[in-house]
């Protein structure tokens, strides 16, 4: 008689590039949204692309990040009005979530929370194995995606510098930090890296920066980035943000 093996696996994500047995989407995962007005609100629309059944909540917090990019969530439920709250949604179907900021109207600068989808119910995978085997392995799987609410009035910029320019460390990886003097939230995603040697620019990708969990960068705050271990040659960092015609360097 073969013999079943369960295993209990949840996971957190913060990006669209998804395994299809990961069984559901959702978009946007990044959005921006004004502190009041018509720009307060926007729509999150999940897809379940299994036969099954797939039930879901969206929970708020509020999000900061140190200079390593890591981050901290405090639950900030009076700060969202999320309709429906919950939804059961059928194999091959979308559901469409309205979320509104009804938090502070006034911000002295931008803020940033997570609207965290949760996954309510698991999924059976079971991992294909040798006929002959006598156990199967069957994994029961949750999964919950972290999306970025940006808050911030329109006029709110970010202002990216770099605060300490790019150093090899011991193993050879290029390090340095950049800095955002702004009263707004920066997009780390939107920022476009190059570097400079010897007055000759290149543009890097983005896969190619490291700058730790989090994708934002907030006013005041600084972040410890890498690059990737095949860039070796020394080089300053330059960094344009939408909107710069220069890329920013330390002065």
């Amino acid at each position: 008689m073969r013999s079943h093996v369960r295993i209990g696996l949840m996971l957190t994500l913060a990006t669209v590039s998804l395994p299809a047995a990961y069984a559901y989407s959702v978009q946007p995962m990044i959005y921006s949204l004004t502190p009041s007005g018509s720009g307060a609100s926007a729509r999150i629309t999940i897809t379940n692309s299994k036969e099954g059944l797939l039930n879901v909540e969206i929970e708020p917090y509020s999000v900061v990040a140190d200079d390593a990019g890591k981050r901290t969530f405090t639950p900030a439920p009076d700060d969202f009005l999320i309709f429906p709250p919950q939804a059961s949604i059928q194999g091959d179907k979308s559901q469409l979530f309205q979320v509104r900021y009804v938090g502070a109207p006034t911000l002295a600068k931008g803020k940033v929370y997570v609207l965290r989808v949760r996954q309510m119910n698991t999924i059976d995978l079971v991992k294909p194995q040798d006929p002959a085997a006598q156990t199967q392995t069957q994994l029961k799987m949750s999964v919950n995606f972290n999306t970025t609410a940006i808050v911030q009035p329109r006029e709110m910029t970010p202002k990216i510098s770099v605060e300490r320019d790019l150093a090899p460390d011991a193993n050879g990886i290029l390090r340095g930090r950049i800095t955002n003097t702004g009263v707004g939230v920066a997009d780390l995603t939107r920022v476009a890296w190059g570097l400079d040697r010897a007055g000759k620019q290149e543009a890097i990708a983005q896969d190619q920066v490291k700058y730790g969990e989090a994708i934002f960068l907030e006013p005041g705050h600084s972040r410890d980035i890498a690059l990737s271990d095949k860039i070796r040659t020394p080089a300053r960092l330059v960094l344009t943000q939408p909107g710069d015609k220069n890329g920013a360097r330390r002065s």
